[in-house]
């Protein structure tokens, strides 16, 4: 006999080798069972009814997927090593399969076993149910009947609420079934059962009908209120922690509506402010808009309201007229124990409040610092806030004079006999004033304005010190005002000064300093030219300086002694004032680029004459006269100093040279830039009214060399940072203004 090896000799030896090493371990893939039982509970059923599939014992480890017809139901589930169950709800004749797969290797087989149930046509459960109302209030008790449309004959229905009880069983009539009616107290889902004949199980219609109930509005809301105690007038504020939309709420005192009704916004809210006139326990109502049920919030709050303190009563003070300083003392009678009373003084409180005794009470004594009215406050036992006692007391307090008045006087110094006036600024309206002059009162007093006022004149013939008293009507003890006046009376028998200027020498224009070595303290010296008053200057004993004074050729200076009525002269002044130079200047105008001209003509002043022209040079002449020719339009200025460096002006006279008016251009035609200041830059003569011009320069090639839009007679013959070689070139030159054509011509380089 022949045998047969399906395996190769290399695979003999893997399994050779796999034998002798015990210590490598073989996993070995067992394939799922495809001979575990199936059953299923209902062979035959109804179309709707569910069924269950069992699987006896499943492997774990193996994923087992239910089919119908061939087809994937449903999820796969994993096996338990126990058995497992599948649910369907076949709508006509089916084969059930399961497919089992390792989870691990993927390798799937089918159950060898297969089920068949038999689906017969069922009761229809597509029916629509209905009701006469969608929406009820809860506590009303409104009837509300399901129904059934298009029932069928001799079927039985069910009702059932969301919970599953059984609410109703009515029979089919093939046309609208009403089951007995109901009164939810929730919203609640009703469903309909149906079974017929052949059929395992009552099956639930489609359609299932929703029935809201709005419920009564919530009753736990917290209620507060602001202030629970009040008097008779007073305000308070009641208010819920929540509240809800669609729900409105109202105060009630247990007899009546209170106030407003407020709408609920989903969050606390407040009732307006009030005023109750009793004590009274509030609640407050809510009320359901859509279906107008009210319920009372279960807590309620309380206002106890007081009665306001009596105001008609009259205080008393002991004294109505002080002087400043003095106290007085108010009293309020009668009183009640139930109030606190507080004396006022305008918006500051006086000392502590005091409780009403039944008698009469006296607030602690006070010193008012200005004259006032005292006003009671009372406030009652429950009340919030104090009301003021009708009548009030008046108190006039009067001041003594203020001392720091300023005392003033016409001249602080004056001259033996002569007059002065002594004054009081800012006086004190209805106060006496008295002058004293430092050895008696001078009558007769005088009466403050609230002004300035005046005492009458006084004619020292020594220096004096004065003195004014102050003092009122009612306090009547006389005051030193705090400062006085000293009215100085100096010997000026001697008033010959030495003085000099400096500088002594100076220039038409300059000034000069005026210098008294010494004075006398107090005395005011006056500079003055003629009758005109230049400067004044009050001695202290030491010298001083008027600065900054300018004389001219006219001028008679003089120091003159201020504090006497009479003219006296101190000091007479000795310099000597140098006349400057002054200019005529006659200009002549450009007419080929190079040809204008400057007369200069020099009148006063002294030889010899340093002629600064710019631009230009510098020259020193003792001519009178200077000539500058050979310049070229634009604008000199001219400045001459002479022998006694006055100078013509102080920056300069300005003297422009024009163009000939029948030369609107001109143009240099050779260029020298070696640096000796003459041609080293290409220059353009014209009016300035045309405008900068816009320039091109070309070599004899035609290479443009040189080019500028806004030409500003600053070329100096370079290009490329370079000079150019010596040679021809050639220009074009273009004006903005449409009456002036280009301009073309040739220059010369010259002198490299």
């Amino acid at each position: 006999m022949k045998h047969f090896y399906p395996y190769s000799y290399t695979a003999l030896l893997f399994v050779y080798f796999l034998l002798s090493n015990p210590l490598i371990a073989i996993s070995a893939q067992i394939p799922p069972d495809s001979t575990i039982d199936l059953s299923i509970d209902k062979p035959a059923i109804c179309e709707g009814e569910t069924i269950s599939i069992f699987l006896a014992s499943s492997e774990v480890g193996i994923q087992y997927q239910l089919k119908a017809n061939g087809v994937n139901e449903g999820t796969p589930i994993h096996g338990t090593g126990s058995q497992i169950s599948f649910s369907s709800q076949p709508r006509a004749t089916t084969t059930f399969s399961v497919t089992a797969t390792n989870t691990s290797t993927g390798e799937s087989v089918d159950l060898s076993e297969t089920i068949t149930v038999a689906v017969s046509a069922g009761p229809k459960l597509n029916l629509l149910v209905t009701a006469n109302h969608a929406q009820i209030c809860e506590s009303l008790n409104t009837p509300v009947v399901i129904s059934v449309e298009n029932s069928e004959a001799g079927l039985s229905y069910w009702l059932k609420d969301q919970s599953g009880s059984v609410l109703d069983m009515a029979t089919g009539n093939s046309g609208t079934l009403n089951f007995t009616s109901v009164s939810p107290t929730t919203s609640t889902t009703y469903i309909v059962e149906t079974n017929m004949v052949g059929c395992n199980d009552r099956l639930e219609l489609e359609n299932k009908y929703d029935l809201t109930v709005v419920p009564l509005p919530i009753a736990t809301m917290d209620v507060s209120i602001t202030e629970p105690e009040i008097c008779v007038g007073e305000n308070t504020i009641i208010s819920i922690d929540s509240s809800e939309v669609g729900v409105k709420y109202q105060l009630f005192d247990g007899a009546y509506l209170k106030g407003d009704i407020i709408d609920g916004t989903g969050s606390a809210l407040s009732f307006p402010e009030f005023s109750p006139f009793r004590s009274v326990t509030y609640q407050v109502i809510a009320t359901n808009q859509a279906c107008g049920t009210q319920q009372k919030l279960d807590e309620s709050i309380r206002v106890n309201v007081g009665l306001q303190p009596e105001i008609h009563l009259h205080p008393t003070i002991d004294k109505h007229t002080i002087c400043e300083g003095e106290q007085v003392v108010v009293s309020l009678t009668p009183t009640d124990t139930k109030v606190q009373y507080q004396l006022w003084d305008g918006s500051t409180a006086i000392g502590s409040p005091i409780t009403g005794n039944n008698e009469g009470i006296s607030f602690e004594p006070t010193a008012p610092s200005n004259s006032t009215t005292y006003r009671i406050e009372a406030l009652g036992e429950r009340c919030l806030d104090p009301i003021d006692i009708r009548y009030t007391v008046d108190i006039d307090v009067h001041h003594s004079p203020d001392i720091s008045k300023i005392i003033l006087s016409n001249r602080d110094t004056i001259c033996a006999g002569e007059e002065v006036i002594i004054s009081v600024e800012n006086s004190q309206a209805d106060i006496f004033y008295q002058l004293h002059d430092g050895s008696q009162l001078i009558e007769p007093n005088v009466v403050g304005n609230g002004g300035t006022i005046q005492f009458p004149e006084q004619y020292p013939s020594t220096s004096s010190t004065y003195t004014v008293y102050a003092h009122e009507t009612v306090c009547t003890y006389p005051l030193a005002l705090d400062n006085t006046k000293l009215i100085t009376v100096p010997d000026i028998s001697t008033n010959s000064v030495e003085n000099f200027a400096t500088p002594e020498e100076f220039c038409e224009g300059e000034s000069i300093d005026i210098e008294l070595t010494s004075t006398i303290s107090g005395i005011e010296y006056i500079l003055q030219d003629g009758d005109i008053i230049l400067s004044e200057i009050v001695g202290d004993g030491g010298p001083i300086v008027f600065e900054d004074i300018v004389p001219n050729i006219n001028s008679n200076l003089y120091v003159s002694i201020g504090n006497c009525n009479d003219k006296l002269i101190a000091a007479k002044p000795n310099y000597t004032l140098q006349s400057n130079p002054k200019l005529q200047i006659v200009s002549t105008d450009v007419h080929t680029g190079y040809d204008g001209k400057l007369v200069i003509s020099v009148s006063d002043g002294v030889a010899p004459y340093t002629y600064i022209i710019n631009p230009g040079e510098t020259t020193t002449s003792d001519n009178p006269v200077y000539e500058l020719t050979n310049l070229e339009s634009g604008t000199y200025q001219v400045l001459v100093v002479d022998g006694n460096a006055c100078r013509s002006s102080d920056a300069g006279q300005l003297v422009e040279i024009k163009l000939d008016e029948n030369q609107k251009i001109i143009v240099n035609n050779a260029l020298t830039p070696n640096g000796d200041g003459i041609n080293d830059t290409w220059k353009i003569h014209y009016a300035p009214s045309l405008g900068n011009p816009e320039v091109y320069i070309f070599n004899i090639y035609g290479q443009e060399v040189y080019h500028s839009k806004s030409y500003q007679n600053d070329w100096k013959g370079s290009f490329n940072g370079s000079i150019l070689p010596n040679g021809a070139y050639y220009y074009l030159i273009e004006f903005k203004s449409e009456e002036i054509k280009p301009v073309k011509g040739s220059l010369s380089i010259l002198g490299n």
